[in-house]
């Protein structure tokens, strides 16, 4: 089984679209099991399959952390399709006390992720657990590091991006220098243009060995029927499949499955 948090600290750069994307087309191409969990208050994963779902009433990413609903893991999940779980997200989330998770004051809660992993694991219960991260390090997103085998960081090409992502290295080395697991890093270039500019941002981001991540040769070309599929609610894959995105994603998930 393989753990992936998808995760940058800079917003709007297409965490959850990847993620969609992703575990549609190991679920549809490689008929591989997945279980997504949404660990962002903001819910966009969890709208994307179940828009009216409840938070108040329903088992959530909360839930897991604070060690309520069933005991038996996988009586926990949400089938949203075939082979495809979800752990729902909560607006609950952003009360969730980051530093005291930090300090070791509360390390129950990461614990409890990790035990989620392990027992989808020994049960041989899932291929792939996706966690889809808020930007920035909150309880949550910290928790699916700690339970991942990889950090992808989806990025787009423009100075702010990369400064964000060799920021995130860095953090990430913090937390490895505190003794904490850390999932190996790497990158996936989002909505690429054929422009000067972004070939040279590229370049250069591609040189940058020093940050010590691994960027995917495959790039995710811009496309306008990426926001068109999530207000229709369905994968590129069903929406649009010959789009740029749409072939971009595939080819980028065979690459993503070669490289362990």
């Amino acid at each position: 089984m393989r753990t992936i948090a998808i995760m940058n600290n800079k917003g709007g750069v297409g965490k959850t679209i990847t993620a969609i994307n992703l575990a549609d087309i190991l679920v549809r191409d490689y008929r591989q099991r997945v279980t997504l969990v949404d660990c962002d208050g903001q819910m966009n994963l969890t709208r994307f399959y179940i828009p009216d779902f409840d938070p108040e009433t329903e088992y959530t990413m909360v839930s897991l952390l604070e060690g309520d609903g069933e005991p038996l893991w996988s009586d926990n999940l949400l089938q949203v399709s075939r082979d495809l779980w979800l752990i729902p997200g909560s607006p609950d989330l952003y009360t969730e006390d980051l530093e005291a998770v930090m300090d070791g004051q509360d390390q129950a809660k990461t614990r409890r992720v990790v035990n989620f992993v392990d027992c989808a694991r020994k049960d041989d219960g899932a291929d792939f657990i996706i966690f889809d991260c808020p930007p920035g390090f909150t309880a949550a997103s910290l928790a699916a590091l700690l339970a991942s085998d990889e950090v992808v960081i989806p990025m787009e090409l423009d100075g702010f991006s990369v400064s964000g992502v060799v920021t995130m290295r860095q953090q990430l080395a913090l937390l490895e220098r505190s003794n904490l697991r850390v999932p190996r890093a790497t990158v996936l270039i989002n909505r690429w243009r054929p422009t000067e500019f972004v070939r040279e941002v590229e370049s250069q981001l591609r040189t940058m060995t020093k940050t010590g991540l691994l960027v995917y040769e495959q790039v995710i070309r811009k496309s306008e029927k990426v926001p068109e599929s999530t207000v229709t609610g369905s994968p590129l894959a069903v929406y649009s499949p010959r789009s740029a995105a749409g072939v971009d994603f595939r080819r980028w998930v065979r690459e993503f499955l070669e490289e362990v």
